[in-house]
């Protein structure tokens, strides 16, 4: 169920919902199967679903001064994607979501988002504390950057990510610690 995959990923009380509150929240989504390097949301556009990243990952990324792309997050499985961010406040993206594998993706528009919010009113209350949590990781990634090495950065990956780290191209993952692919092949060479 989408609600308790959520729930786990932010470590938060399972109980909070009844199995049939999960299952009246899994009905306000439509599933989908996204293929590798679809845009959920390119950077200018208003995102006009919410996504949670059920099986897959997707990479959140704009471009910098020197016109390269720049990844700045990973959204991994059990969590929505940062284009809720356009999504909720109705506003133009200032960042692209692309997903990074094949995935499996559930989705909800603004209408069913209000239904699901009259459904279950404490959904929106939940929501809520996952988004300040969301941006405290955000916030933890911006004071990581500056305390700790590339290396040191990539080793928290590793533990963070998981297997998962595999798919996530090598390039992306130096544009994430903001490195070049070629310092990351050397860290990786001292490491492994």
């Amino acid at each position: 169920m989408l609600l308790e995959k959520l729930l786990k990923e932010f470590n938060v009380h399972e109980n909070l919902f009844s199995t049939e509150e999960s299952r009246v929240f899994d009905q306000y989504f439509e599933q989908i199967q996204v293929p590798r390097n679809t845009f959920l949301v390119q950077e200018g556009e208003i995102e006009k679903y919410s996504y949670f990243i059920f099986k897959g990952i997707a990479r959140c990324w704009t471009l910098n001064h020197k016109g390269e792309e720049q990844v700045f997050w990973f959204c991994k499985e059990g969590t929505f994607s940062m284009s809720n961010i356009s999504f909720t406040l109705q506003q133009k993206s200032t960042f692209t979501v692309q997903t990074v594998v094949d995935s499996s993706i559930y989705r909800i528009d603004k209408e069913k988002t209000e239904q699901l919010y009259t459904a279950l009113p404490n959904v929106k209350n939940v929501f809520g504390d996952l988004t300040a949590q969301l941006l405290n990781r955000l916030l933890q990634r911006n004071i990581d950057l500056i305390k700790y090495s590339p290396e040191q950065y990539y080793l928290q990956m590793i533990h963070e990510y998981g297997i998962t780290l595999n798919y996530i191209p090598l390039k992306d993952i130096a544009s994430y610690l903001g490195i070049t692919p070629q310092a990351l092949s050397r860290i990786r060479k001292r490491i492994f």
